[in-house]
């Protein structure tokens, strides 16, 4: 919970895993995602049929995954979709940091994707995380 006397302009919202040191770029974060995903697939976060595929766009400071797998004929109701969408902008949050400011980019913008069996997305997530304010601080 944020400190009532930090006014919002200097809070932040700081990823879980997020590593504040010299050469932390987007790439290093899809690599570690790439391994969280594959850590959530083994303990039965992620259905086993799904495939992801994590691309970075450095320039717009954008990390897109994509995920093959799910359609609305195998998820009329787009249960799962909503599962595997919201548990991957989770983990991506994890990695990020976000300024409460109103002038400041958050470190990437996630676009999650899914693609039904033609290549044709069917539903996307995009933002740049969730999490809780805390005063601003360099770690």
């Amino acid at each position: 919970m944020a400190e009532p006397d930090v006014p919002a302009d200097l809070q932040v919202v700081w990823g879980a895993r997020v590593e504040i040191e010299r050469g932390y770029r987007l790439e290093a974060i899809a690599v570690a995602m790439s391994a969280d995903i594959a850590e959530l697939r083994e303990d039965g976060g992620l259905p086993d049929h799904i495939h992801t595929r994590i691309t970075v766009l450095p320039q717009d400071r954008l990390l897109e995954i994509r995920v093959e797998g799910l359609s609305v004929e195998t998820d009329p109701d787009r249960t799962i979709s909503r599962e595997v969408m919201n548990t991957l902008f989770e983990l991506a949050s994890d990695h990020n940091i976000i300024t409460l400011d109103a002038v400041s980019p958050p470190l990437f913008t996630q676009r999650i994707v899914l693609v039904d069996p033609y290549g044709q997305p069917f539903a996307a997530k995009i933002g740049a995380g969730m999490g809780e304010p805390e005063p601003f601080t360099p770690r």
